[in-house]
């Protein structure tokens, strides 16, 4: 696993229990064209890496509502599958932020995903860190249940 990224283990993180498997979590997450499915704010897909979501690979996407549309990149900082994806976004004008997405397997089945996000670039890296955690929190909360919900659709799908 990849060294505890400091977000991570702060506070708040949003934590989603499913009862998709950590593989149909990864396999959502693993398809970089879902993206803009499940990641709150992404409003289109416009290219993604063939080796995604390896290190240094990168989908490119929309953010915003037509006509208000910026179109943006996100690059993959770390990756351990099924279990932990770092991603560095670009989130213009707001700056840079650092997301992971932790996956962990629950007893009886299932497992829980785990999302933290804090900006690593001006401006919005100048609030205090707890602030910017705040912020990003509601968003994050309905990131994780989007991608939750593929994953369970793709396990029923697959049943």
């Amino acid at each position: 696993m990849t060294s505890e990224p400091e977000e991570i283990n702060s506070t708040p993180v949003v934590a989603r229990d499913t009862p998709a498997s950590r593989h149909d979590v990864w396999a959502v997450i693993a398809d970089g064209w879902t993206y803009s499915q499940w990641v709150v704010g992404n409003s289109r897909m416009r290219a993604v890496d063939a080796n995604w979501p390896e290190p240094g690979s990168t989908i490119h996407h929309s953010i915003g509502i037509w006509p208000l549309v910026l179109n943006d990149s996100t690059v993959v900082e770390s990756s351990t599958p099924e279990r932990e994806l770092v991603l560095i976004a670009n989130g213009r004008p707001f700056g840079k932020a650092r997301i992971t997405l932790r996956l962990q397997e629950l007893d009886g089945g299932g497992c829980r995903i785990e999302m933290a996000e804090v900006p690593v670039s001006p401006p919005l890296s100048l609030l205090p860190k707890q602030v910017a955690l705040a912020v990003a929190f509601p968003r994050n909360r309905e990131t994780t249940w989007r991608l939750a919900a593929m994953a369970e659709r793709r396990t029923h799908d697959d049943s």
